[in-house]
């Protein structure tokens, strides 16, 4: 199967390794939290909400969330390191039916924050077609056709934004077998 990770911005990074996996881990909702210092660098927090695997059979699900947790714990740290990020905290856990991945880390620049641009009036993230934005402390704006984006003044020290999957394919939660674990 092709892998389809919709695991936007800077996820990519932390899960570098899951794009070997054989199923496909769906995210339904990101959170991101960046606190900017005045010379560009900062930390930011990122919330995976729901995460899912798109597989129909038990066992397909179970390997899916065994080379999650694998490509969780042990990969991509070394790409965001390269990337001039520092992962500094991870954790899963559950609440309900939900299974929420959370990852701290520091940057040098705003460069570093993938998905972030930076012009010398504004910051802003590109929102695509089939995604939404449920809360930001930016403002939205009509980007193209298909797309908006979240823009902030230059000068802003912290932003935060909340996106969702406007649609997700059928999936399985994951958060029951992450409760087995516990």
């Amino acid at each position: 199967m092709t892998v389809r990770l919709h695991l936007r911005f800077v996820l990519a990074g932390i899960v570098a390794g899951m794009v070997l996996m054989p199923g496909c881990i769906l995210i339904r909702t990101t959170e991101h939290r960046i606190s900017i210092n005045e010379d560009g660098s900062g930390e930011a927090v990122l919330r995976l909400i729901d995460l899912r695997s798109d597989e129909t059979a038990d066992s397909l699900i179970q390997r899916d969330f065994r080379v999650m947790l694998s490509s969780y714990e042990r990969e991509g740290e070394d790409t965001f390191e390269r990337e001039g990020r520092a992962i500094t905290g991870k954790k899963l856990f559950a609440r309900a039916d939900t299974l929420y991945a959370e990852i701290t880390y520091t940057f040098t620049t705003l460069m570093a924050i993938e998905g972030l641009h930076a012009t010398d009036e504004e910051l802003y993230v590109v929102v695509p077609e089939g995604r939404e934005v449920i809360r930001t402390n930016g403002e939205v704006q009509p980007w193209t056709a298909d797309a908006h984006r979240i823009v902030w003044d230059r000068d802003a020290s912290r932003l935060m934004f909340q996106i969702r999957e406007k649609q997700l394919p059928p999936s399985t939660s994951l958060a029951p077998l992450y409760r087995e674990l516990e």
